[in-house]
């Protein structure tokens, strides 16, 4: 059988991974409280368990994304998928916080694995650019679909059940994804892989790991040891880079950025998640600490932000078309920035109003700005090189999101002078808030300035 005649079908199977990849955060968020309750972990130990996932998924994607050119794909993402279920009836089993951190250890390689198949698989079956573009976009709002599914999935759960039935809701998805996945995915690999580099892997992962930890504690603490932690990771970082350049069979191809293309498209990920993460964290805790919101309420809530994406990303490809890679990303992040500065009129009577109108504004700026940018990364990689160029759009994902947070966090902490935001008080949350948007409001206006002036006026040129 022809692949185009099930690639609906084959994008179907890869969007099912991706959506329990998106919604593991969100339901472990909701679920922390019970989880706290049962099994009384030290607060490092919750930190560790917020943590940990994002830590091992950051830290692998490179590698698990290079790994998956040279193994295959299809196996990548099955043997992802199956960890990543044994990982949730670990978690809905633990005991203790030791098992627990284990099952956070393990979906995070299960995720980090399945991540990169995803999207490369996707490159590979869809061969009509359209058709492609078409099929990043409902990749992309299946992201933005998870995260807001997962609190609602987690809230009605805990209604009902355990703190740990909240993990194997992502079983059912995994059995049947598994076998039609075995039926229906071709494999695909790098023909030419080339030589295996250990070192990289090892550089890699610790400079990926040393610089998220570093920011997430240094917004969090400011301790010197954070700071030491970042400067190693930058350290690695960088020793790593140079090694690529030296490899014939590099674990990272540099190459790749030589095209406008693929740099401009590789910040626009990271930059629109930037935006996204740091005020919509925000904006959770105030539905919970403010208005007393349930798991389920706050997850109806972020439902405008999720529609909008669904119905925007699968259009964006249409939207390049038509107005060019400089209008659109332009657009976006102008649309990004106004929605964040809408946030910063909360605290009257019109604040639901505006929760409403901000989050459709940024779902919508979002969803065109990431899905733009990768089907750029995307398009510009060679297909034999799909893996390591998934990995690069996904680990744009998480440092976007993982800097959203921590700066925009460091910008609400000032404005707190310390204290919690129940500590605060509503009206110093706002105030906070307001600060906040603007400053994330302003990262993404400069960003539409410079795509306006950097990027050419052809996309022929952008190539």
């Amino acid at each position: 059988m022809d692949v185009r005649d099930n690639q609906w079908l084959v994008l179907g199977l890869m969007c099912s991974g991706l959506l329990l990849v998106a919604m593991d955060n969100t339901i472990l968020n909701v679920a922390l409280p019970a989880i706290a309750a049962a099994l009384h972990p030290s607060a490092t130990g919750m930190l560790w368990i917020v943590d940990l996932y994002s830590l091992v998924v950051a830290g692998l994607l490179v590698t698990a994304g290079t790994a998956s050119d040279r193994l295959g794909r299809k196996r990548f993402f099955i043997a992802g998928m199956v960890l990543f279920g044994v990982a949730s009836v670990v978690a809905a089993v633990a005991d203790t916080t030791a098992i627990l951190l284990l099952s956070r250890v393990l979906r995070g390689i299960g995720g980090a694995m399945i991540m990169p198949a995803t999207l490369s698989i996707i490159r590979t079956v869809f061969t009509d650019e359209k058709e492609r573009a078409f099929a990043i976009g409902i990749w992309t709002s299946t992201a933005a679909a998870g995260a807001a599914i997962g609190p609602i999935v987690a809230g009605a759960m805990l209604e009902r059940f355990w703190w740990g039935s909240v993990f194997l809701t992502s079983l059912p998805i995994v059995v049947v994804a598994v076998a039609l996945t075995i039926v229906h995915v071709p494999e695909s690999r790098d023909p030419n892989p080339g030589r295996f580099d250990p070192l990289s892997v090892l550089l890699s992962m610790g400079s990926i790991v040393g610089i998220v930890y570093g920011i997430k504690e240094l917004a969090s603490h400011g301790s010197a040891t954070a700071a030491v932690i970042l400067v190693a990771g930058l350290a690695l970082a960088t020793v790593f880079i140079r090694r690529q350049s030296t490899l014939d069979s590099p674990l990272l191809d540099l190459s790749l950025f030589k095209a406008k293309r693929f740099t401009a498209a590789t910040l626009s990920v990271l930059l629109s998640f930037f935006g996204f993460f740091g005020v919509v964290f925000f904006l959770t805790q105030y539905f919970q600490v403010f208005e007393g919101f349930s798991p389920l309420t706050t997850g109806l809530w972020l439902l405008p932000l999720a529609l909008a994406s669904l119905l925007v990303s699968p259009l964006t490809g249409a939207i390049v078309r038509k107005l060019g890679m400089r209008i659109a990303l332009a657009g976006s992040f102008s649309l990004i920035a106004v929605s964040l500065s809408l946030f910063a009129l909360m605290g009257g009577s019109a604040d639901r109003l505006i929760i409403v109108l901000g989050f459709v504004g940024l779902g919508i700026g979002a969803s065109i700005a990431a899905t733009a940018g990768a089907q750029g990364i995307m398009t510009s990689a060679p297909p034999e090189r799909a893996g390591g160029a998934a990995a690069i759009q996904e680990t744009s994902f998480e440092l976007g999101a993982g800097l959203g947070v921590a700066i925009l966090g460091s910008v609400m902490a000032a404005e707190l002078g310390g204290r919690t935001i129940a500590e605060a008080g509503k009206a110093a949350f706002f105030d906070g808030l307001a600060t906040t948007a603007l400053v994330s409001a302003g990262v993404m206006l400069v960003t539409a300035v410079l795509a306006m002036l950097r990027l050419p006026t052809r996309d022929a040129e952008f190539v």
